[in-house]
This record gives C-alpha cells, sequence and structure tokens, in this order.
C-alpha cells in the first residue's frame, strides 16, 4: 500500500532543489534592480513577463498544467517585482515642483477642463485644447505637452471609465487632482427662450447631470456632442435660437451666449474631479496615492489584498474595476488612497499588494485637493 508519507518525502526532495534555485533566481532579480536603478526603467516590463509565461508553458512535458504553471511563474515574477520595488526604492522618476511646461486639457476653450487648469496652474499657463481623451494622452506621449488635465469622476455620475482604461493603457502618472463644482446652464443665442429651442447640444456628462431639467422638456432632442464648450461654439455658430447648448458660464460668456436657464445640474453638491497626468511622479508634499493592477479570477483574491489596508490602518478613498477586453471575465481595479508614498506604511502595501497581483503599477502619489 502507498503511504502518504514517501509522497511527502518526495515533495520534500523537490523542495530541496526548488528553494535554492529560487534563492538564485532572486539574486539575479536583485542585479536586474540595480541594472534598472541605474538607468531609470521601470519594474514593470510586460513583454519580458509575456516571454518568461510562453517559455515555462513550452517547457512542460504535461500541457495540462499551462493554466498552473503560469499561476506559478506569475507569482515568482510578483514576488521579484516587489524584490526590485524594494530595492529601487525612491529611484522611480520623480520631479519637483512647481509643475512648469505646456499644458494639455479635453475640450474646448470655456471647457470645465479648462477651468480646472486655470484653478490649478494659473490663467495664464500655456495651453492647447484636445478634441478627445486619447489625444490629451498621446499629446503627452509625443512631447507635445508637458501635463495634461482630464476628467475621471462626477460626483452624481460616477466614474468616467475611458479616461481610466486610458490611465490603464498608457505608461504616465498622476501628479495632481483639482475638484470643481459645476454649475450646468442652459445656454443659447440672444433672444433664444425655453420656448423657441427645439434641440440641446452637450457631452454625454452634461446631458447625463442635467437630466431631471431635460424631463420638463420631453420634446427636445438632446445631442451628444465632443464637449460642453464645443456645443456652446456650435450654438453660437448658428445663430439660431431654437438650438441650445448645456455649457459653464465661462464657455458662454466666451462665446457671447445669454444664459436661458442657470444652474439645471441635478444636484446642487455637482462636482467634478479632475486629474494631472505628467510623465514622471511628482511626489512631493503628497498625501494621496492611485495605483493600478489585476488579479487571478479566484476566490478570495480581491479580499486578500483589500485587506492591507485594514491591517494598516489605511484609508481606502475609492476602487473602481474596469473588463480587460483581451481577457474574458478578467478586470483591472484602480484604488486612490489616503498616505504618503514615502511612509514606511504605504511601501509596505504597496509591496504586499505588488506580491500578490499582476500587472501592478502605481499610477501616482500626488497632494489631494480637499476643497
Amino acid at each position: 500500500m502507498e503511504d502518504l508519507a514517501d509522497y511527502r518525502r518526495e515533495i520534500d526532495e523537490i523542495d530541496s532543489q526548488l528553494i535554492p534555485l529560487f534563492e538564485r533566481r532572486m539574486d539575479v532579480v536583485r542585479e536586474v534592480a540595480r541594472f534598472k536603478k541605474a538607468r531609470n526603467m521601470q519594474v514593470l516590463q510586460r513583454d519580458r513577463e509575456r516571454v518568461v509565461l510562453d517559455k515555462a508553458v513550452a517547457r512542460l512535458r504535461d500541457p495540462g498544467y499551462a493554466a498552473e504553471a503560469e499561476r506559478f511563474m506569475n507569482a515568482v515574477m510578483a514576488i521579484s517585482r516587489a524584490a526590485q520595488r524594494r530595492d529601487i526604492g525612491g529611484a522611480l522618476p520623480r520631479e519637483a515642483a512647481p509643475l512648469t511646461g505646456k499644458v494639455g486639457y479635453y475640450g474646448a476653450p470655456g471647457s470645465f477642463s479648462e477651468q480646472a487648469l486655470a484653478d490649478y496652474f494659473g490663467e495664464d499657463r500655456e495651453r492647447t485644447a484636445c478634441a478627445e481623451f486619447e489625444d490629451v494622452f498621446t499629446a503627452l506621449r509625443d512631447g507635445e505637452i508637458d501635463y495634461g488635465v482630464l476628467p475621471i469622476e462626477n460626483s452624481s455620475t460616477g466614474a468616467i471609465t475611458r479616461v481610466y482604461d486610458l490611465l490603464g493603457g498608457y505608461g504616465f502618472f498622476i501628479v495632481g487632482e483639482r475638484r470643481l463644482r459645476i454649475h450646468q446652464n442652459l445656454v443659447g443665442v440672444a433672444g433664444a427662450t425655453l420656448d423657441t429651442v427645439r434641440a440641446v447640444y452637450s457631452h454625454e456628462q452634461g446631458l447625463e447631470q442635467s437630466s431631471r431639467f431635460l424631463a420638463e422638456h420631453p420634446g427636445w432632442e438632446q445631442a451628444v456632442f465632443h464637449s460642453t464648450a464645443e456645443s456652446a461654439r456650435l450654438v453660437a455658430a448658428s445663430g439660431d435660437p431654437a438650438k441650445a447648448a448645456i455649457a459653464s458660464e465661462r464657455a458662454a460668456a466666451l462665446y457671447g451666449l445669454e444664459i436661458i436657464a442657470p444652474a439645471i445640474e441635478n444636484s446642487r453638491h455637482n462636482a467634478t474631479r479632475f486629474i494631472v497626468i505628467g510623465r514622471a511622479l511628482a511626489p512631493a508634499g503628497a498625501d494621496k496615492v492611485s495605483l493600478a493592477f489585476s488579479l487571478d479570477n479566484e476566490s478570495g483574491t480581491l479580499y486578500n489584498t483589500l485587506r492591507h489596508f485594514a491591517d494598516r490602518r489605511i484609508n481606502l478613498v475609492k476602487i473602481e474595476s474596469r473588463p480587460i477586453p483581451e481577457e474574458l471575465w478578467s478586470y483591472r481595479f484602480y484604488l486612490d488612497f489616503e498616505g504618503d508614498v514615502d511612509s514606511d506604511d504605504v511601501r509596505g502595501v504597496l509591496a504586499e499588494i505588488s506580491a500578490g497581483a499582476k500587472d501592478f503599477r502605481l499610477l501616482g502619489a500626488y497632494r489631494s485637493d480637499r476643497d
């Protein structure tokens, strides 16, 4: 009769070979960390990790273990990433305040994003408008701007998911934020009234944030346009009192429009959080941290990740999940929490999450806007 003790002795023998190999691997990992630190390289190299996983599966004699082999190597690489981050420490690309240079923003002159930019950087900052969310990211990538300003969530309508998806796809950092009280206004050309309006133009967020007011006028056509400011510019160019836009006071003044109905937003506490993105971390004075990661689709993985915050008494202020298109029923998580990225507790929680997660990335360390 086979004895369980025999199997355990065999496993112990395998482990006696496995652990020295693991130690040898970690020694090489530390050399890799020194190499990356000297060249200001990021820890996570997705293309390389994919090669490692493919090689691991190819080396199997029994392809039935492919999923387990990938899970095993993912765990090993997560431990390696955490060790590299510990060794690299403060060598992540950083940038000292003030944030200087040209700034791109989503929308058109007169948009809420431009107002957030002016509040954060000052009215005199050189700026450029970007028609689409991704245009801000590509302009930053191509060196056309030094920073970008984009909306990421609204207190009434929630997360702006496209911006989260773009954050997951580009390697930039959140270096600041600005919270802006949003007052939506129905604006039109001189002489336009509630009785003359037949069509209303705005960004989908403007329409959604004003849905109760619009419900009182069911005969109006609602037209989704690029941005609230672009909508105001369109209405001004038309000269048509049958067309109106939902936009800011700033946009109305800029394009010579009159306010037909002020403050039509659903909530008087309506606010939008804007983020400032840059090519490098700017953690001086930071009290807020953002990160992204994915997890294996297994019971308890999310709980085991989030408990690290409770264990270290760190206040987790937001969690958002987005589907990963190339992986069925898999999600990327975005977290914001309070803390100084240089503190022992924050460094500890980052190391713990990195060790258990996949595609871990520190998205930013910055000063929160509590106004």
